[in-house]
């Protein structure tokens, strides 16, 4: 790889220390570094993103990378980091890795939202979640779900979250959804506070597009990866389904997704029982 982009937290100081150490090791390697500002098409092309911060930087960098077509890695100043698998301390390695070819690309799916505006039909992409969630607390929202096109179940609640699996451990897990290994071409549907007796996720096949059409209360927002995108009118409509392009992860460390969240939990093996269950 010859040019790196780079995505920094925008108020985390070590992030422009770090990228700084970053810009002089690669150029010792002969590599060229950018500092990229958004994923918009008059960003310059580049081989690979990097994000220095947390998950929502990391998001940033995501959405750089996916208009290129070109994978990302995190360098994570977070606090759980479930996007960002390398410690600042290992920063250089991951980057000689790069610049050696040694490392794996990770496919993860990506969502597409369409929705009507006034100026016509728009679509943004997610990799976490698309959130419809009430605009005016104290009211539920009440809507149709169809999944694959067939009516499904009406839904009475705060909100609903369409999110990927890599997007499994962000709001979804919060609002006490499953967790699913982000390799799994799925997606999970996990309604907020619902004032139903249906109150279930579900995990549903990438073909089955998710539509939701707003009957009546209070208007909705649609939020995708944490930023509000459009406002929901009753009868308004939001679809939701599997982008036909995934985004790309560059992997330096073989750590199993489970190993990763005993590290992010802090889960330990019980007392006396390092290891495997079939050792025994």
């Amino acid at each position: 790889m010859t040019t790196l982009g780079f995505v920094l937290h925008p108020a985390h100081e070590e992030s422009a220390t770090l990228f700084r150490e970053a810009s002089a090791y690669l150029a010792s390697r002969g590599c060229k570094t950018l500092e990229l500002a958004g994923a918009g098409e008059q960003a310059p092309p580049v081989d690979a993103v990097v994000s220095i911060g947390g998950d929502g930087t990391m998001l940033r960098a995501m959405a750089c990378a996916h208009h290129q077509q070109v994978p990302a890695l995190g360098i994570n100043l977070g606090q759980l980091g479930y996007l960002t698998e390398v410690e600042p301390g290992e920063m250089i390695a991951a980057l000689a890795s790069i610049v050696d070819g040694e490392f794996s690309i990770e496919e993860r799916l990506a969502l597409i939202a369409e929705f009507e505006t006034d100026d016509g039909y728009r679509c943004a992409i997610s990799f976490n979640e698309v959130v419809v969630e009430r605009e005016v607390s104290g009211h539920v929202i009440r809507g149709d779900v169809a999944l694959g096109g067939r009516q499904f179940l009406r839904y009475e609640a705060d909100g609903l979250i369409i999110a990927t699996p890599t997007g499994s451990t962000a709001y979804n897990l919060s609002a006490r959804g499953p967790i699913v290994a982000p390799g799994l071409r799925a997606i999970i549907l996990t309604p907020l506070s619902p004032h139903m007796l249906f109150d279930r996720s579900l995990v549903l096949d990438v073909d089955q597009r998710i539509s939701f059409r707003l009957d009546r209360g209070p208007n909705a927002s649609v939020m995708v990866d944490g930023q509000v995108v459009h406002s929901l009118f009753p009868t308004g409509v939001v679809a939701i389904g599997a982008h036909p392009d995934p985004i790309q992860l560059i992997r330096v460390v073989d750590l199993p997704f489970y190993e990763v969240v005993k590290r992010k939990f802090r889960l330990s093996d019980p007392p006396g029982r390092p290891g495997r269950l079939d050792d025994a």
